[in-house]
Parts: C-alpha cells; sequence; structure tokens
C-alpha cells in the first residue's frame, strides 16, 4: 500500500514540476501592487531578479523562473504609475519557452471575465485580443506552438 501512495505522490510532484508559475489572475493582479509587492510575490513564485529592459522609453524590471532552461519563464514588471485615486497601475508581459504554459493562460482567459474581441495571426504567431472594464490582455503563441507570451495592463478609470 505505501508503495502505490509513493508512487502517487511522485506522479504528483511531476505534474506541478511541469506547470507553470504563475496563473492568468496572479498576472492580472501584479498590474495594480506597488513594488516592494510585485518583488515580493515573483520571489515566492520562484522567479528572479536578473536585471532591466527598455522598451518604448519605459524601463521594466526583468524576473527570470528557476525552471530548467527549456521551461523558462520570463516576466517584465513596467513601472508602476499613480492613478487620480491613488491606486498603482501598470503594464507587464510574461513570455515562456513552453507551449503548454501558454496554452494554459490561453485556457484561462477564454474562462475569464475576459472577452475575446480579436484572433488573428501575423507572420509568426497567432494573436488573441481580451478586454473587459479593467484589464487589457493579448496572447500570442508562435505557430510552432512551442514558446509564447501574454501582455497585460490595467486600464485607467476611462477604460482606454
Amino acid at each position: 500500500m505505501k508503495k502505490y501512495l509513493f508512487v502517487f505522490a511522485f506522479f504528483l510532484i511531476g505534474i506541478s514540476a511541469r506547470a507553470q508559475s504563475v496563473s492568468l489572475t496572479e498576472l492580472l493582479n501584479l498590474t495594480s501592487m506597488n513594488n516592494t509587492q510585485v518583488h515580493d510575490f515573483l520571489l515566492s513564485k520562484g522567479f528572479k531578479p536578473v536585471g532591466t529592459q527598455t522598451f518604448s522609453g519605459k524601463i521594466f524590471d526583468q524576473y527570470k523562473s528557476n525552471r530548467t532552461s527549456d521551461k523558462q519563464e520570463t516576466v517584465f514588471v513596467g513601472p508602476g504609475e499613480k492613478t487620480p485615486n491613488g491606486n498603482t497601475k501598470r503594464s507587464l508581459s510574461y513570455t515562456t519557452l513552453l507551449g503548454t504554459d501558454i496554452d494554459n493562460l490561453l485556457g484561462q482567459a477564454k474562462k475569464s471575465t475576459l472577452t475575446l474581441i480579436f484572433q488573428g495571426a501575423d507572420a509568426t504567431k497567432n494573436i488573441f485580443r481580451f478586454d473587459n472594464s479593467l484589464f487589457r490582455a493579448t496572447i500570442s503563441v508562435a505557430f510552432d506552438k512551442k514558446s509564447g507570451s501574454l501582455d497585460v495592463a490595467q486600464k485607467d478609470n476611462a477604460g482606454n
């Protein structure tokens, strides 16, 4: 009996090792956290800070997961901006080198309160644009399904 329990526990560990580090809901929540909260949350999820990158003139903090290289995830966290009501809003980007991670996020988006408002493709990837009154999210899935990204931003009070 103990043998079967051990096999079952080992199976569950294997499944969790293949799972992505963060969910869509967690990524959406990161858009309203302050810098310390974002840093602490990503550290608790197994990410480590590795520097900064500049995109469109804005400096993004870069965090990489400690998963094996073929399952690597990166989160780029944009600068926090104060809204008129005193809250923080920011944009962020999540990339993964494992297709199942991005497929999981796409499935979560389709089941969430976000509405699919655009589905199309460019030369290298399928593009899915989701929207609701609070968030805007774009999921890109490479045609070979070996990688992908999620860009998410919190809308301001005007709903742009």
